[in-house]
């Protein structure tokens, strides 16, 4: 399957063998080594396509095989080892209040401004992605909302999964970290949390993300898609 260009026959393909993957074996923990291994194996420049096969077990029938992955993801969230792919962070790295004496080799890509990249799980990479601006094309309104709707109700089929994940992204939505969120990804990050944690709908708790895009702006501020 090529990752940049896959047809629909390939991604089900794909999500078939991760599903038979998972389901070859009953220990969770190699389970999780087999979904981190897909992710390490597509790289970091393709971790869109891990989404999308997420995406794909999530709008089939297959109850059994969403239970499946859901579980294991939750096996994931216990370890705090979620597979995970990168984006460039918002946040400028400062440069040094004294650069006199510097050697050449002491200026990094971060001294010129490149921004370090951020391991993210699949919920804040697609809220990332969407919302902060990052070394991809943004991610539109209308697919954010989408593929949110859809990893929610993937992971809704394990409680554990249910439970587990509104609690680390309530906790990722306190976390102040220079260059990780912005204030305005860590207020839809609470959002989705509270949605999540309430019962709603998967497309509810999606909703959730965006209207909290609206609120508690100042009088006179442009609000765009990034």
């Amino acid at each position: 399957m090529n990752p940049s260009t896959p047809t629909a026959e390939q991604l089900r393909d794909a999500a078939g063998r991760l599903v038979s993957a998972l389901a070859a074996h009953d220990d969770p923990e190699y389970r999780l080594a087999v979904l981190k291994r897909l992710s390490r194996r597509l790289g970091e420049d393709h971790y869109p396509m891990f989404l999308r096969l997420l995406g794909v077990v999530a709008e089939s029938d297959d109850h059994v095989a969403k239970r499946l992955l859901a579980d294991t993801v939750a096996t994931a969230l216990r370890r705090a080892d979620l597979p995970g792919g990168a984006l460039s962070s918002w946040g400028a790295t400062r440069l040094p209040d004294d650069v006199t004496g510097l050697p050449v080799g002491a200026l990094s890509g971060h001294f010129f401004g490149a921004s370090p990249r951020r391991m993210l799980g699949p919920v804040e990479y697609l809220l990332v992605w969407h919302l902060q601006r990052t070394q991809r094309t943004s991610l539109g309104v209308d697919t954010f909302r989408r593929q949110l709707a859809l990893l929610v109700d993937l992971l809704n089929h394990s409680d554990e999964a249910r439970a587990l994940y509104p609690q680390k992204l309530a906790a990722d939505a306190l976390n102040e970290l220079e260059g990780a969120y912005t204030r305005a990804t860590r207020e839809r990050l609470a959002a989705i949390a509270r949605a999540w944690r309430a019962g709603e709908s998967p497309e509810a708790v999606a909703q959730a993300a965006i209207d909290a895009a609206h609120a508690d702006l100042p009088p006179g501020w442009v609000v765009r898609d990034l």
